[in-house]
């Protein structure tokens, strides 16, 4: 009887087992460098409309770079040779014809056939209609691109970081952010905080603040002052006498975003070393704590003379997203 029993559980965990295909999908990795975009469209797509939008509309050059470089990098593949390790890249956008198609189509698709893989599907009746859609959703699409790499790139801060945790205590509140390996905090007092990464040839950093007054909203002329104010008072040059500011020489951009229930200002642009020779791109981002109407202003920036940026200031953001209220 307890054979029989055995038996029965066993087949009907094999049956539940097969009709579950999530219990039984395993995924490979992503595979490609952060910052990559495979782009899966026949030659004379590429040579045509559809790959001229793709390049202007999806990766254009980045701002607030001190250098010229492109928001990822494309990688074109013919559709005929979309197959074996191809399938598994990070980020891919498929673009193909539909003759006969009403309406183009635009679909986003994650864990296709690898782990936090994002496949991005644009399908138009023609090559002219599927130029006009990708330059109609550039701008979405790049965006989700970029929500990708950062949420990758905080699951390896966060899993390099283990529990180690950078706390900065503001009032009755606390913050807490990522430290990952590698990473090690500059100081820690009062209502502001800054962790730095350093190789001989680079510098990575991020500071957190929390203002001293409530601020009931925050704008883009705020933020500027609240960055420019921390960086001037914390961030010296190599002799002392130096102090970095905000490069007045290059527009800043600016942005309101909503992100987990909270509104967002970001700010980006180039840092320079006033009274010194050093410089390079910053991003500062700052959100009311509903609780005690202070703003909370989170900045990084890199040092990197003679290298490229984007993916140095890729990481930095990802880290500074990581940044998290403990519970009370």
């Amino acid at each position: 009887m307890n054979r029989l029993l055995d038996l029965v559980v066993l087949i009907t965990v094999f049956l539940v087992s097969c009709g579950d295909s999530s219990l039984t999908r395993t995924l490979p990795n992503v595979t490609g460098a952060t910052g990559e975009v495979l782009v899966v469209m026949d030659k004379f797509m590429w040579d045509g409309g559809p790959g001229k939008a793709i390049r202007e509309q999806v990766s254009p050059l980045l701002v607030g770079l001190p250098q010229p470089e492109p928001a990822f990098t494309i990688l074109p593949v013919n559709s005929a040779g979309f197959r074996d390790i191809y399938v598994s890249h990070r980020n891919i956008i498929q673009v193909s014809t539909g003759p006969g198609l009403q309406k183009p189509v635009v679909t986003y698709t994650r864990n296709k056939w690898a782990e936090t893989q994002l496949v991005v599907t644009v399908t138009a009746a023609d090559t002219a209609s599927l130029a006009a859609t990708i330059r109609d959703h550039g701008d979405a699409i790049r965006r989700s691109i970029n929500d990708a790499e950062r949420e990758r790139l905080i699951s390896w801060l966060t899993n390099s970081a283990g529990k180690e945790r950078s706390i900065l205590n503001a009032g009755d509140t606390r913050w807490d952010l990522v430290l990952p390996s590698g990473w090690k905090p500059d100081f820690n007092r009062e209502g502001i905080m800054m962790i730095s990464a350093e190789t001989p040839s680079t510098t990575q950093s991020v500071m957190v603040s929390v203002t001293d007054r409530k601020a009931p909203r925050i704008g883009c002329i705020e933020l500027a002052d609240l960055t420019q104010r921390r960086l001037s008072d914390e961030v010296k040059g190599p002799d002392g006498g130096s102090f970095m500011v905000i490069e007045q020489k290059v527009p800043v951009s600016c942005r309101s975003f909503r992100r987990n229930e909270t509104d967002y200002i970001e700010m980006r642009g180039l840092w320079t070393l006033e009274g010194g020779f050093m410089g390079g791109p910053f991003i500062s981002y700052a959100f009311i704590d509903s609780a005690t109407t202070r703003a909370v202003v989170v900045t990084g920036f890199v040092y990197a003379p003679g290298d490229d940026k984007r993916e140095l200031l890729r990481q930095v953001e990802a880290l500074m997203y990581t940044l998290n209220k403990r519970p009370e």
